[in-house]
């Protein structure tokens, strides 16, 4: 046993060494800090769409969806990765150091399944509202893991994304059992941890990572279908007609998405990128209000209105702020 924990000693410490050598070295062709900021501004507005596709699909529930929609999702990424590196493809899975895709895949896969099994414990706006920690948690890890030390105007947007989406949700937050609150602190965890590892291994192409994760969730939420969501064939079950919605869905809502946010982890710090992804919060009720007619509450306008305050400051404050020492100076 002993000889196991020393092996798995020096394991994380060639895994921290490796990961500081690969976060410090960035590829060529690697986008700037404005391409970076929109093309995670992009994903952000791609993930948002979930409450539309789901509108067309009222008898699924989250296991079936998650199933589905991640088996589509890393159907179109692997075809991507096959369009842009031909029979180079699969080198580009072995080229990613094994703790970093098991860590991408395995983030990916535990946060999409924490998430459907959080609402089945807890309300929805609880889990918002909890779901709104993930610029906190990167936060406080990033130092370690991504060796971005966050600013003072990158924690003060952090606690701002987090008070604006309680002011949105609040009025449907309820504590919850302690079980669900639990879980639901796993969702921010696996989706901060997640961007962490795409900044920190910023030189390798992180996509085949997120496509293993897809198919792992597609097996994942499948089986648990079953277990908890009482379907004879699982989250496996799905009619014809919400199967195409769903191989729409995964590229549209996942896929392209994802390839753009992976893409914009090489120029964005970390806390920046969770912060930039707390819009999905303001976007997803705005399409159901141009679709569909659904007049967001007045706390839903002035909660998106601190959320979008708090990316801005994220975005800027710390350039600004650079910039006016210069002047001092």
């Amino acid at each position: 046993m002993a000889a196991g924990i020393a092996e798995c000693r020096h394991g994380g410490q060639d895994f921290a060494r490796n990961g500081a050598n690969q976060s410090t070295a960035m590829p060529a062709g690697a986008p700037g800090y404005g391409t970076g900021i929109l093309l995670v501004l992009g994903a952000t507005a791609g993930w948002s769409l979930a409450g539309v596709f789901v509108r067309f699909m009222p008898g699924l529930d989250g296991w079936q969806i998650n199933c589905w929609r991640g088996f589509w999702m890393s159907v179109f990424l692997l075809a991507y990765l096959v369009a842009v590196y031909g029979n180079r493809t699969f080198a580009k899975f072995r080229e990613i150091p094994l703790p970093a895709l098991l860590t991408v895949a395995g983030f990916f896969s535990a946060g999409s399944t924490l998430y459907v099994t959080s609402l089945t414990l807890a309300g929805t706006a609880t889990v918002s509202v909890i779901g709104a920690l993930s610029p906190i948690f990167a936060g406080v890890l990033s130092p370690w893991l991504t060796h971005e030390k966050p600013s003072l105007a990158s924690w003060l947007a952090a606690v701002m994304a987090v008070a604006g989406v309680a002011i949105i949700a609040w009025d449907g937050f309820s504590a919850g059992n302690i079980t669900g609150i639990l879980v639901a602190l796993l969702v921010p965890l696996s989706f901060s941890v997640q961007t962490m590892m795409l900044r920190r291994y910023r030189a390798f192409d992180m996509v085949p990572a997120i496509c293993a994760g897809g198919f792992a969730t597609f097996f994942l939420a499948g089986v648990l279908g079953h277990v908890f969501g009482g379907h004879p064939g699982g989250g496996f079950q799905v009619n014809i007609h919400d199967m195409l919605l769903l191989a729409l869905m995964g590229p549209l809502q996942l896929s392209i998405p994802l390839v753009w946010y992976a893409r914009g982890a090489k120029a964005v710090p970390a806390v920046t990128l969770t912060l930039v992804a707390m819009l999905d919060v303001v976007l997803n009720p705005l399409w159901s209000w141009l679709g569909a007619g659904e007049v967001p509450t007045r706390a839903a306008f002035l909660g998106g209105l601190v959320i979008f305050s708090a990316v801005a400051i994220s975005i800027f404050g710390d350039r600004l702020l650079a910039g006016r020492r210069l002047q001092a100076a």
